[in-house]
């Protein structure tokens, strides 16, 4: 008798499928790009294993994505832009824009 799938791998590796297609990424792509293998992936993806806080991180990095989004699904809209957008920033001038964000933040409460 098949083992019944956790719910929450299932939907782990529906995102993380989402996200290798959308990027047009082969599992091969992904597997190289992660450091894990083709067949973890496809195990992953059909929602078979579950996900470690390391291959968490790994897909998270691998994929360009949060680890909330992959954990919990779509971030609000315009959170992954600035996500993206702070991950240009050189990191000797991070702390001057986490004062403007919290400045600004503070302004919209």
């Amino acid at each position: 008798m098949p083992r019944e799938l956790k719910t929450i791998n299932v939907e782990i590796g529906a995102r993380i499928k989402e996200n290798r297609k959308a990027q047009k990424l082969t599992r091969e792509q992904l597997a190289e790009l992660s450091g894990y293998s083709t067949n973890f992936i496809q195990e992953v993806e059909r929602g078979r294993s579950g996900l470690s806080s390391e291959s968490i991180r790994a897909f998270s990095v691998a994929l360009k994505i949060s680890a909330d989004t992959l954990l919990f699904g779509e971030t609000p809209e315009g959170f992954e832009y600035i996500i993206q957008k702070l991950k240009t920033v050189p990191p000797q001038k991070l702390d001057h824009v986490v004062r403007i964000l919290e400045e600004a933040i503070e302004c919209a409460l």
